[in-house]
């Protein structure tokens, strides 16, 4: 049975909400720390404790997030308003006042107590709105499209980042006050074309609870029904988000302090990671789709992990000149173009494109363990997750690698704690192959409670639970492509070209029969056997492009028939 092609547009225009949410951040989180140094300085002095303050103040847009999205999310999931939905009321409350917010502080930048107001309410209203915006993906495309979806969103929030930069920083260069309020007005648009082109369907009943709403109830909730699989899923996204934030937070210090670059080397660094998220999250997302949101999760965990092996080995050496060529793919050597160029950029590409296959289909199993009346609470526990590694993460591996500065010095050495960054970096990310791996395990427990074989196998289909052994066929046909009845099929093909063929090019030999020099009624013949030969080659092409498309769906029919079978022989 032939699929529906991705909505691509539809994707793309759902996740402008997403849009505003990286279009403000990158902004503010490069923007107001400069901005709270210049006010905390004006009005403490140059004390040694101003980092602190500003790190605290920082972290209340996690704060905010973990008390208030889980209460959101659940409450979005029990509204129901005509012609709004279940996810719009939200938006079109927080997303305004985020905007007004955000403008407010790049207008008042050098008055503190303005900074400060700013700063909570874009915080407080960012929150308010980030999951109903983020469950209109799982709501309005259908299960099979949401690793394909959470790409398309990747590439919107990369654009997203890339934009939001730019703009601000090509304002700011004249210390306009008023830099900020392009991107509100940016905001306002997206919400436009969000209330022009997003339509909620009430297709699920309305969840109604008895019980108050709360991340406290929530989470008892979560422990009381032993769902397993979620709560090891949302242990992975801490572990996970503890290494990336780690790096992230530390790897301009990493740069600069031990391999002696530039700050500007480290931004291009980031800058070109963001680069290739944008390339690739399509890529990984399609991958997500073929092999199921959590095959796609344990790849990208186990490839990230092991790709991440050498660079731990390569940072405890005394010399870290290897270090650089890597994180700068040799291009600062010369000559550029050597193995060492081809092993460094095949090295970082698998971490790369592994980090957005985990990065991308994580939300997308947290969307599919969830009942769809609940979606939005689900996607709050992501956030809630991801939230606390960014707040504890950060913290404790501060802590940690100071301590291992303090003991090196102690021992007659003088190693700098970030030496260990990567070590600290990969704990977290086995932690993560552990809890993914339980995830699997019990989620194929989950699944054989059920008592129904058929409606076993068919949920098994729907959300991509495939067996792992299943991923090289379903990625690349092996095992299917040498069957009979797709040869035979190719065979046909063949000769259906071969007979097209044949037709052009009788129509070109009797062509050339037509002189220039002859009557106007015979160059009306010439121009009819061109636009003929025009149609043939037309229709050629979209046989064959037909043809790709029948054989594709075969070999789909082929691979499902095999996994009914495995699944049929598990659920026996």
């Amino acid at each position: 049975m032939s699929e529906q092609r991705f909505p691509y547009l539809k994707s793309t225009l759902v996740s402008f909400g997403y849009f505003t949410n990286n279009l403000t951040w990158s902004v503010f989180n490069i923007f107001v720390p400069l901005f709270l140094s210049d006010n905390l300085k004006a009005i403490l002095g140059d004390v040694p404790y101003i980092n602190t303050l500003i790190g605290l103040i920082m972290i209340l847009d996690n704060i905010a997030s973990i008390l208030i999205q889980p209460y959101i999310g659940a409450l979005s999931d029990r509204t129901w308003i005509p012609k709004l939905g279940r996810r719009m009321p939200f938006v079109i409350i927080g997303l305004p006042l985020a905007a007004f917010f955000f403008g407010l502080i790049g207008t008042f930048q050098s008055t503190m107590f303005v900074v400060l107001i700013g700063i909570c309410g874009f915080n407080i209203s960012m929150a308010f709105y980030k999951s109903p915006v983020m469950s209109l993906v799982p709501d309005l495309l259908p299960k099979e499209y949401r690793s394909q979806g959470a790409g398309v969103l990747n590439v919107v929030g990369g654009v997203a980042s890339i934009s939001g930069l730019l703009i601000v920083s090509s304002l700011m260069v004249n210390h306009s006050k008023f830099a900020f309020w392009a991107l509100s007005i940016i905001m306002i648009i997206c919400l436009g074309i969000l209330l022009l082109t997003v339509r909620e369907k009430k297709d699920v009943e309305i969840v109604k609870r008895d019980e108050k709403i709360g991340l406290g109830t929530t989470l008892k909730r979560i422990v009381k029904e032993r769902n397993l699989p979620l709560i090891f899923m949302l242990l992975s996204v801490f572990f996970h988000t503890a290494g990336y934030s780690v790096a992230e937070t530390f790897i301009s210090r990493y740069s600069t302090d031990l391999l002696g670059f530039h700050s500007s080397t480290a931004g291009q660094i980031l800058a070109a990671f963001i680069g290739f998220s944008v390339i690739a999250a399509l890529p990984a997302g399609l991958v997500g789709k073929r092999i199921g949101a959590l095959n796609a999760v344990i790849i990208g965990v186990v490839g990230f992990t092991v790709s991440l092996i050498p660079l731990t080995i390569i940072s405890l050496l005394p010399d870290l000149s290897i270090m650089k060529d890597v994180l700068t793919l040799n291009t600062m050597q010369s000559p550029i173009f050597t193995w060492q160029f081809l092993f460094y950029f095949l090295l970082v590409f698998t971490m790369g494109f592994s980090y957005l296959l985990l990065s991308i289909n994580s939300i997308v199993v947290i969307w599919n363990l969830a009942p769809d009346k609940e979606t939005a609470t689900y996607t709050s526990f992501f956030y809630v997750a991801l939230h606390m590694a960014a707040i504890l993460s950060p913290f404790i591996a501060g802590v940690i690698f100071d301590l291992y500065a303090l003991n090196s010095s102690k021992n007659g050495s003088d190693f700098s704690g970030l030496r260990i960054m990567f070590v600290y970096v990969i704990a977290c990310y086995l932690f993560t192959i552990g809890f993914i791996s339980l995830v699997k395990i019990f989620r194929n427990r989950q699944l054989k409670e059920i008592e129904d074989k058929d409606t076993y196998i068919q949920q098994r289909l729907e959300q991509k639970e495939y067996p792992l052994q299943y991923i090289p066929m379903l990625l690349f046909g092996i095992g299917t492509r040498r069957r009979k009845v797709i040869l035979d099929l190719r065979k046909e093909h063949h000769e259906e070209q071969k007979e097209m063929d044949e037709q052009i090019r009788k129509l070109r030999k009797k062509q050339m029969f037509v002189a220039e020099d002859l009557p106007d009624d015979a160059k009306v013949v010439d121009e009819r056997h061109k636009k003929t030969i025009a149609d043939h080659r037309q229709m050629k092409k979209e046989m064959v492009k037909e043809q790709k498309e029948k054989i594709r769906e075969m070999r789909q029919d082929i691979i499902d028939e095999k996994i009914k079978k495995k699944l049929e022989e598990e659920y026996d």
